[in-house]
């Protein structure tokens, strides 16, 4: 049986410093060191990964109104910021870009034409992900925290094609952890159970954050509310409601106040067969 996660292991955001690294050197742009602004609750970790590479793009940059800088001769590359609950893209817009989370969770899904929603993939801190590539397949993008973007406009497969090899290739990856990730989840709503796919859910959350296990535990700050956990599970908030329950009840893991905690991190892992394999891309040999 696999660990859920290996701590320290750069998974997420060694992604994250490859694809702003080189956006950063193709575009030319001067760099100030001021905060990205990330929550220390759930992001504490990006420090040991980073260091000083904590930096953000300058004020000419960024701005919360959305308006860009466009280096001379080159593309534009645009910071945004979202309120709790704001819509970062929706399915009928004609949006084309490639968004990279700077900080703070995001939702991706599609919503049904009942008004109902399916959530597809929570996107964390360093998550890549491809709007407008399709004209069928849009994703609705919804900000769950306060949160931050850097947005590159194109239409997503020209800008892979288009892009230099190490960008085109940290893209492509992430692209492909989204895709694997959803098919996971997939997965889950269609063969396991509704107690095994939310333990499930939550110990990915866990290995995504890179959380260090702690005596068997693990504890991260979590935004989402039961909806979101509901419409990604393929539940109703109330059922959540019972198999958080049930979990607290059999010391296995708890959410409460935005904060989740996994006591016994070996147990739950075994008791729903969890893999992070599917989080992990195959290198060639």
């Amino acid at each position: 049986m696999q660990s859920p996660c290996v701590p320290g292991s750069g998974y997420h955001f060694s992604l994250f410093k490859e694809y702003l690294l080189h956006i950063l050197s193709i575009k030319q742009f001067s760099v100030s060191c001021i905060s990205l602004g990330v929550d220390e609750g759930y992001t504490y970790h990006m420090a040991e990964h980073f260091g000083e590479f904590l930096k953000a793009l300058d004020a000419g940059v960024s701005s919360p109104a959305g308006r860009g800088r466009k280096e001379e001769g080159g593309p534009t590359v645009w910071r945004r910021n979202y309120a709790v609950g704001e819509t970062i893209a929706e399915d009928e817009e004609n949006k084309q870009a490639f968004l990279l989370i700077t900080s703070g969770w995001v939702a991706s899904g599609k919503m049904l034409t009942n008004g109902s929603r399916i959530v597809l993939d929570f996107l964390l801190p360093g998550d890549v992900v491809g709007i407008g590539a399709t004209e069928w397949a849009r994703e609705v993008i919804t900000a769950l925290s306060p949160v931050s973007t850097m947005e590159v406009p194109g239409a997503p497969l020209e800008t892979l094609l288009k892009a230099p090899q190490t960008v085109s290739r940290a893209l492509i990856r992430n692209v492909a952890r989204h895709n694997a990730r959803i098919a996971e989840h997939m997965v889950s709503i269609g063969r396991r159970g509704a107690v095994e796919r939310t333990a499930h859910l939550l110990l990915e959350l866990a290995c995504r954050l890179e959380i260090k296990p702690d005596n068997g535990r693990v504890r991260f700050q979590c935004p989402l509310t039961q909806a979101d956990l509901a419409d990604a599970l393929g539940l109703t908030a109330v059922h959540v409601n019972r198999v958080l329950k049930e979990l607290r009840e059999n010391g296995l893991a708890s959410f409460r106040n935005g904060i989740v905690e996994i006591r016994d991190v070996d147990r739950l892992t075994e008791l729903v067969d969890f893999d992070a394999s599917y989080l992990t891309l195959r290198t060639v040999k």
